[in-house]
């Protein structure tokens, strides 16, 4: 649907909203209703004194294009934990437990996400590539240097802390970057540099898995942490902004965002949502191996189909909310993520069966990394998006650092006190993981509401 039926189906709600005293933060509401009902991409628009374009498109696509480059090697390379630890299990590595090695993983995103207030406070104070800059050196470092320990210990601070630290100060600048050049298509665009992530996930889990066989741990990382640098660099440099003509704000630390009537409800989704997305993430490859008895190559080929997956899938959703709506489909799309978990997954017990779930989790289960932007721009406006996305990286700090563990200590208690063995030892923390894709879609209908000032099912919003 084009947005000028959006324009038609809501313009008593949308003026509702606007003159509503508990409308977005920061005039967030104005800039909502111009998001949304701007027919016209080459209408100037006002941002505070300002006149402004979004170019809907121009240089905003070499920098969709940049988006895409960095995060192939950042959080794709972050897919690729999933067969460093199959590998870890599989030959003892470092003598750690299925536990310990679970707190990696999300240690390392626990910290990139907590790097929000400082990279607002960076990108506001000097410029938004200082921080990028210092995530590229803190990313290949930390990887070059994880290849080098030789114990748990310093293997947790390289990987979990200095390479997630890296992963946050390249990802929080340049997520608000798009909402600058991008209106009507703002969700495809970030969709398509969202892919970026599968796209090296694909590529780099068959490179570490190859390298692991024939090159060891050791230059496995290495050899990724040199990838980093070389990418990261020239597509920091090709990044733009248009803070100024936007008129963004980058608050570091906002608290009111906390208890914005519509924004409440996307943080509530996020957090159920991004804890599902880390159990099937580092599970999937475990559940392959360890519970089915699968070789190591099957699981590192099932964390490169569920790559494949994302760098498909992200671009679709993105087209999707642009065109149905950005919280509608959003919400479809965890419907469809935690009916497949439970319906799928669950009873999985052939390599033919864990091929499609992993194609159907990777169309579904990280939509949050490209949908985020969208959907927080949709409901507090363009103006305040860095100043509430810096809250909502910060809310998913838990949620990231728990999530997995908490699905390995579900399969250790159903191990040590249930005496469940092979798959039904997983059966807990997959029901886990629908049940919470399902939950935190129900959740985001609350932002729903709060746009459309109503319970309607089926309205574009």
């Amino acid at each position: 649907m084009s947005i000028s039926t959006e324009k038609a189906s809501l313009p008593d709600e949308e003026a509702a909203v606007a003159h509503n005293p508990e409308a977005p933060l920061g005039g967030a509401a104005t800039e909502d209703k111009r998001d949304e009902t701007a027919t016209d991409p080459t209408e100037p628009t006002e941002t505070g004194t300002q006149k402004d374009v979004i170019p809907d498109g121009g240089y905003g696509w070499v920098i969709v294009g940049a988006i895409l480059a960095s995060n192939a090697v950042t959080w794709g390379i972050n897919t690729t934990y999933g067969v460093f630890s199959a590998y870890y299990l599989a030959y003892n590595y470092y003598q750690a437990t299925t536990l310990d090695y679970a707190w990696v993983g999300g240690l390392s995103v626990a910290c990139s996400l907590l790097c929000a207030p400082l990279a607002n406070y960076l990108t506001r104070r000097f410029h938004f590539r200082l921080p990028m800059f210092m995530g590229a050196v803190c990313v290949s470092v930390g990887q070059c240097a994880a290849g080098v320990c030789k114990s748990f210990g310093p293997f947790l601070v390289c990987q979990g802390v200095i390479f997630g630290i890296g992963l946050g100060l390249t990802l929080i600048p340049a997520q608000p970057l798009l909402a600058h050049w991008f209106d009507r298509h703002l969700s495809l665009a970030q969709g398509i540099a969202a892919c970026g992530s599968g796209l090296g996930g694909l590529i780099l889990s068959n490179t570490t898995r190859v390298a692991l066989e024939h090159l060891g741990v050791k230059w496995a990382l290495i050899i990724n942490g040199l990838i980093s640098c070389v990418v990261l660099f020239p597509a920091i440099c090709l990044m733009r902004g248009r803070h100024k003509a936007v008129g963004a704000r980058s608050a570091p630390f906002q608290l009111n965002f906390l208890w914005h009537p519509g924004f409440l409800w996307v943080l509530l989704w996020s957090v159920f949502t991004m804890m599902a997305y880390f159990i099937a993430l580092y599970s999937m490859a475990s559940f392959a191996t360890h519970a089915l008895n699968f070789s190591q190559t099957q699981g590192a080929a099932l964390q490169s189909i569920l790559a494949a997956g994302q760098m498909v899938g992200r671009p679709i959703w993105g087209l999707a909310l642009d065109r149905g709506g950005r919280i509608n489909m959003t919400i479809l799309c965890y419907i469809l993520c935690g009916i497949s978990t439970l319906a799928i997954w669950l009873p999985a017990r052939s390599f033919g069966v864990l091929v499609f779930f992993a194609v159907v989790q990777g169309l579904t289960g990280g939509t949050i990394w490209s949908a985020a932007t969208p959907v927080v721009a949709r409901v507090v406006g363009v103006q305040d998006l860095a100043s509430a996305l810096s809250i909502f990286w910060l809310v998913l700090v838990i949620p990231a650092l728990v999530g997995q563990p908490i699905a390995i200590a579900l399969l250790d208690y159903s191990t040590t006190h249930l005496g469940r063995t092979g798959p039904e030892s997983y059966f807990i923390s997959i029901g886990l993981c629908g049940g919470m894709a399902l939950f935190g879609a129900g959740l985001l209908y609350g932002a729903k509401r709060y746009l459309q000032q109503g319970w309607t099912l089926f309205r574009i919003v």
